[in-house]
């Protein structure tokens, strides 16, 4: 029989936070990247068990009013598995300290001999109010704050001592206790606390999906009637003294991402930092043009025989490079080149590809790229544009004017890829905001969705002047332009446009 007996790692109770992923603790978060068996609450969100790419999953949530694992169960399942040498990470939502059975696991663990490690997450208690501007403690009005399970005598559990809790003062949240929220009201009421009190109901506070719904005491459950839980409730002076506009962001707005599948990831992950839904339809795909035109471009220049090479876009530097590594040439072809680039993001490209431009237009636009180089005498200057198939052919015209001897060769060409049709059914369920990043995205959502939306019903915000005439042109209607034409300024003013909007579902707000 052998003797081996498996090292008994820590198990270690992480709390997930309120419900955004991203208020999870560092140490919750590395807890999550090095575990192999995460057992996790119902309403974790996805994203965060991405984090565990290795673990083996295991769902152990209670549906409400529907079947769950019975505590004991889930005591021996930590046990089981640590004991197997596994190393398991507990994720319960919130704080798994605060009415989340946290100590009972801890217990539970501790006297069976296995090691733990506690790492609290941000509790609703505090985290739902926040999401609408609620501080539960205000020196004006409540040195005090009160944290009460609506889910009283559940299990071994105490009653709530609901005279006790309206004698304190202060702040009342109320945890789990939405689906009897009327009878706890009434006990509130009948111990002296007043029916008129300033209250809030807060639902699947920081998800895309929250709510809230500001009345007094006696008329919020009727006020609040139709949701559903998880609600926290929040009651006293300290509600009406919210600042709900302060936390609105874009916190449940949806926006549609327009960008070519392989380049959206950084636009999607700036929106997401602001809390929107985020919908993606990729109208325009990018196509490597014909080799041998390229091919015989590249070849003259690392011959030396280009003067100036112009670069209009982030686009057109991949597919450069692309072309002079398959020639089996770098960044040293250019040598005796100099470089003109439209745009920040273009020169940032090239920085990354060891290339510093030297000329690099703002406004980022061709008419400014243009004006920026006829600032010196072209005569005779031999000049590549190296671009998009479909580009305006402004610049070529303004740099020939000056005489330069221009080649406009097409590095790539821009298509429209086949529509997605879950993307499309969600863009016809109703969108808040979408981005465009270029004439060519305004084209290819008309040639996808022209049919099934009224282009004057969406609200688009446009990376830039140019991008918003053509959209103008075709007919969608422009709310906004970005005031620095790169990803990160279109994020920033996606996020300004929405917040001037209020809070999702107030139509007073929203028509204002």
């Amino acid at each position: 029989m052998s003797s081996y007996q498996a090292e008994i790692h820590p198990v270690i109770l992480v709390g997930a936070g309120p419900g955004d992923p991203r208020l999870i603790t560092l140490a919750g978060a590395e807890a999550l990247q090095q575990a192999e068996v995460v057992l996790h609450d119902r309403l974790v969100s996805p994203m965060l068990l991405q984090l565990a790419k290795d673990a083996e999953l295991v769902n152990i949530g209670k549906t409400p009013g529907g079947s769950a694992t019975p505590q004991g169960q889930i005591n021996r399942m930590l046990i089981d598995f640590a004991r197997r040498g596994r190393r398991v990470v507990r994720l319960k939502g919130g704080d798994p300290l605060v009415f989340g059975r946290g100590g009972e696991e801890a217990s539970a663990l501790t006297t069976s001999g296995i090691p733990i490690q506690l790492v609290p997450g941000v509790s609703s208690a505090t985290a739902a109010a926040a999401a609408f501007g609620i501080a539960v403690t205000d020196r004006r009005v409540a040195s005090a704050v009160t944290v009460v399970t609506g889910s009283e005598g559940d299990g071994d559990a105490p009653p709530v001592d609901w005279e006790a809790v309206a004698r304190v003062g202060g702040t009342i949240v109320v945890m789990m206790g939405w689906r009897n929220f009327d009878e706890i009201a009434h006990r509130l009421i009948d111990a002296g606390l007043p029916a008129d009190t300033p209250s809030a109901a807060i639902e699947q506070a920081w998800t895309t999906s929250q709510r809230a719904t500001f009345a007094p005491l006696s008329e919020l459950k009727g006020c609040a009637a139709e949701m559903q839980p998880p609600v926290t409730v929040v009651i006293g002076a300290v509600t009406s003294l919210a600042t709900p506009e302060a936390s609105w962001s874009t916190m449940g707005r949806r926006v549609l991402v327009t960008r070519a599948a392989t380049q959206a990831d950084s636009l999607v992950e700036r929106l997401g930092a602001l809390n929107a839904e985020v919908v993606r339809l990729p109208t325009i795909e990018i196509k490597p043009a014909g080799r041998e035109p390229i091919d015989n471009t590249i070849q003259r220049l690392a011959d030396g025989h280009y003067d100036i090479v112009c670069l209009t876009s982030v686009n057109g530097v991949i597919q450069l490079w692309d072309a002079l590594r398959r020639n089996g040439l770098d960044a040293r072809a250019l040598a005796r080149t100099r470089v003109a680039a439209i745009g920040s993001e273009t020169a940032r490209a090239l920085a990354e590809r060891g290339l510093s431009p030297d000329i690099v237009a703002s406004p980022f636009t061709s008419a400014a790229l243009a004006d920026a180089m006829t600032r010196e005498d072209l005569t005779g200057k031999q000049v590549l544009l190296a671009r998009a198939a479909q580009s305006n052919p402004l610049l070529t015209e303004r740099l020939k004017d000056a005489g330069a001897e221009v080649d406009d060769v097409a590095l790539y060409d821009i298509v429209t890829p086949p529509a997605d049709p879950e993307a499309l059914a969600e863009l016809k369920r109703g969108v808040d905001v979408v981005t465009l990043t270029s004439p060519s995205t305004a084209r290819g959502l008309l040639e996808l969705a022209g049919g099934l939306v009224d282009l004057d019903s969406l609200h688009t915000v446009c990376i830039g002047p140019v991008t918003a005439e053509a959209a103008r042109q075709l007919g969608f209607r422009v709310v906004a332009s970005a005031e620095t034409h790169t990803i990160e300024g279109l994020a920033q003013e996606v996020g300004r446009y929405i917040a001037s909007l209020g809070p999702p579902g107030d139509p007073e707000l929203e028509s204002a």
